[in-house]
């Protein structure tokens, strides 16, 4: 902003470099000098004026067209404006959705009924609105409007997202049942996608007791890859017995969570296991005693 200023000083001093290059025809010297002090004078007092003029105007400090802020369901939302020159001018934020405006904070006073919503001051010219426990009905446009006429916005756009959570098989396929042998090691992997912000902090649960931390048991332990686009955690529980049959949840807070049902077995195949062979045996049982059928009539047959 303060750069137009500084150019209208350069075309002063542009201007003061041309009317010393010489005497235009029919002038003295006096006469011209005096033209050219006298157009100095009035170029000087017309950028000066403008610049005054633009100098008391506010105005963003990191003003774009629209910015646009992605943040994770249930976490806080954190919408800047920083104003320069701010002098008698007051900040307020709205919520704009269409035609229908509502204020939520003007100057260092919060008007919203919800309270999530706060003015939270930065010094020395962040009027910061805060959302916490971001709901996904938060999503929508927001102005940060200085009170000059008309007033001028600085529009965000605020998005909300939920982490998917999935528990998935060997083949990366989502599933909803697992079934294991007794002593052997149940392994159980979730993946967690769509997050916008860095986490950490994703539990282990086996119905309502959280095995992330838990040394009573042993055999117990929890890997979590953080490294890409998809947040993949893994759950081991070595020598399965029939108390480690259940529910078990993957969650992230309480944000999103995926569940799987585990059946622990004495070796026996479990139906749903045993579907596609079982299937299979069933079928050569009948094409054997089918042939057998067959051939025991060809023998009555021939004789």
């Amino acid at each position: 902003m303060g750069d137009e200023g500084g150019g209208g000083i350069e075309d002063v001093v542009s201007s003061e470099v041309r009317y010393e290059g010489g005497i235009e025809s029919g002038q003295t010297a006096s006469e011209n000098t005096g033209a050219s002090l006298s157009s100095l004078w009035t170029f000087s007092t017309i950028s000066q004026d403008r610049y005054d003029e633009h100098e008391l105007l506010p105005y963003f400090q990191d003003y774009v067209n629209t910015t646009n802020i992605t943040v994770q369901l249930g976490s806080t939302a954190n919408l800047n404006c920083r104003v320069k020159r701010l002098k008698d001018k007051t900040v307020s934020w709205v919520r704009r959705d269409g035609d229908n405006i509502k204020l939520l904070t003007w100057g260092l006073h919060t008007y919203s009924n919800d309270a999530r919503y706060a003015l939270n001051f930065e010094h020395p010219n962040n009027w910061k609105l805060q959302i916490k426990y971001t709901q996904r009905r938060d999503k929508g446009n927001y102005e940060c409007q200085i009170s000059t006429h008309p007033p001028t916005v600085y529009p965000v756009r605020l998005n909300v997202v939920a982490p998917v959570v999935v528990i998935i098989d060997e083949r990366g396929e989502s599933v909803h049942e697992k079934f294991y042998k007794k002593g052997s090691t149940i392994e159980l992997k979730c993946t967690i996608s769509q997050m916008p912000q860095a986490q950490t902090f994703i539990l282990w649960r086996h119905g309502d007791h959280m095995l992330n931390y838990d040394t009573s048991r042993g055999g117990i332990s929890v890997k979590t890859d953080m490294s890409g686009s998809v947040i993949v955690s893994t759950l081991f529980i070595a020598k399965a017995g029939h108390r480690d049959s259940g529910n078990y949840t993957c969650s992230l807070g309480d944000v999103a969570t995926g569940s799987v049902m585990v059946h622990v077995l004495n070796g026996e195949q479990p139906a749903a296991m045993q579907h596609g062979s079982g299937t299979k045996d069933h079928m050569c049982c009948l094409l054997t005693l089918v042939i057998f059928c067959l051939t025991l009539l060809l023998l009555l047959h021939l004789r």
